[in-house]
């Protein structure tokens, strides 16, 4: 049972609990109005009226003597009154209707059951589908972003300062003198995943004047350093990339919290953050840290959510009854899918709709044993193996279809046989599962705000 179903079932249970409590805060509601009319009889004037008890003196000639019964006319008048205020404080027809109306309200949790619309429990495909599209909308607007929040400041502001010319002189200004235009930060740095620090400088100088002071500043770090420039043309660019009399104004020094080997280290963040300090005097900088909180929390949060997503998908192809096939025919059937042969000995199948050259999937010697145009001449192959790698791979739903139908048919035409892991005969249902399992990883992804096959994600899990 993963994440998602228990977070299910237990939206579920509170929804039950949230109707119980709400019969009972009706059913106690309606008892306070029914009290509320109906008020018991504090004193009853015919009842409670104490007969005066005679003087001990003459009980005894009392217990022998007949008593005649009497009528008290002034107590009956007392009694007529007093039944009279009753009748006056019952309720009449409209309060009795509304009291009515009140408890039509209140139904029985047995008598809800039935009723009750039972909410559909969505399934992991709607799941990842809204995240998709979410993903996709925030792709599309992102370019547009900062142009409508500078449209909309512009309006708020004209609308605010409409009747004070002065005021909105004088913002201007203050504006112009002081502020620059917000150029944000470097793209290709993620806030959840770099230690990020912007540098003003006091005077703009030179590129070579600044990489003069950062000699060997960064070096025999075990995590990457990232220096980043802002140029004339207001674009943050690698300060390795600009020329030497090329003049910023402000740059960012940034360290990377995680990889694959692992999280960084508190003695390195140390060493980060002294470094830039230090840089920050030197040149008459000032120096804002654009993380906060503990860092060093925050990158054994992110090397969690490594290990949890890094993740790889993959089946095996063995050969079938005929025994192994032979690498030349391996190596047609794979070019005719569209595998090119890589130099580290496996065969990749780009993805041609990504923006950098990443292979979709990879098939594989499975005995280790990298391909090579030699071997595969002379040589036959018991099993290959496909692999997706998940972080890698922007639309990894996709490519793994993919994968699937390309392995069938070659399947088909080396007659292999598609197997887990363990030699088992891979059907739908196994694949399937696989395939649900992929999505669960991508959601999870996107959810952290890293999406898969972006910079950050290739620059996370490298």
């Amino acid at each position: 049972m993963n994440g998602l179903t228990i977070s299910l079932i237990a939206i579920g249970a509170l929804i039950i609990v949230a109707v119980v409590l709400f019969n009972w805060w009706q059913e106690r509601r309606f008892k306070q109005q029914v009290n509320h009319h109906f008020n018991a009889i504090q004193k009853d004037p015919l009842l409670d009226e104490q007969l005066p008890i005679a003087p001990a003196s003459t009980q005894a000639t009392q217990v022998n003597a007949h008593v005649e019964p009497y009528l008290d006319t002034q107590q009956l008048n007392v009694a007529d009154e007093q039944v009279l205020d009753f009748e006056m404080t019952l309720p009449n027809q409209a309060e009795i209707d509304d009291v009515a109306i009140e408890e039509t309200r209140f139904v029985a949790l047995s008598e809800l059951d039935d009723n009750i619309p039972v909410t559909p429990k969505p399934s992991i495909d709607a799941l990842y589908s809204e995240l998709i599209n979410q993903e996709e909308h925030v792709a599309i607007v992102g370019s547009n972003q900062e142009v409508e929040l500078l449209e909309s400041l512009q309006s708020s502001s004209e609308s605010l300062h409409h009747d004070s010319e002065a005021t909105r002189s004088d913002t201007k200004a203050a504006r112009d003198n002081i502020e620059e235009p917000n150029m944000g930060l470097p793209a290709m740095l993620h806030a959840q995943m770099d230690l990020i620090a912007v540098l003003y400088l006091a005077d703009a100088s030179t590129v070579e004047f600044v990489n003069h002071k950062l000699n060997s500043l960064f070096d025999d770090y075990d995590k990457p350093v990232f220096v980043h420039g802002l140029n004339a043309d207001q674009q943050w660019v690698m300060l390795s990339h600009l020329l030497p009399d090329a003049v910023v104004s402000r740059f960012t020094c940034s360290l990377q919290l995680a990889d694959r080997a692992g999280a960084v280290s508190r003695s390195v963040l140390n060493r980060f953050q002294l470094a830039v300090e230090t840089l920050g005097l030197d040149i008459n900088a000032h120096v804002e840290w654009q993380t906060t909180g503990d860092v060093l929390s925050i990158a054994n949060a992110l090397d969690t959510f490594c290990i949890e997503v890094d993740k790889t998908m993959g089946f095996h192809l063995v050969h079938g009854e005929q025994g192994a096939f032979t690498g030349t025919k391996l190596k047609g059937l794979a070019e005719a899918q569209g595998f090119s042969l890589a130099a580290d000995g496996s065969f990749k199948l780009f993805d041609e709709s990504a923006e950098q050259a990443l292979p979709a999937f990879v098939m594989f010697n499975r005995d280790h044993h990298p391909f090579s145009l030699e071997m595969l001449r002379s040589s036959v192959v018991k099993a290959v193996t496909f692999q997706l790698d998940i972080p890698h791979v922007h639309h990894c739903t996709e490519a793994f279809n993919q994968m699937v139908q390309v392995a069938k048919q070659m399947a088909i035409g080396l007659n292999a046989v598609l197997v887990d892991d363990n030699n088992r005969p891979l059907g739908d249902i196994q694949i399937e599962k696989i395939r649900q399992q992929l999505k669960v990883i991508h959601a999870t992804m996107l959810v952290r705000g890293i999406v898969p096959g972006s910079e950050s994600a290739l620059r996370l899990f490298s």
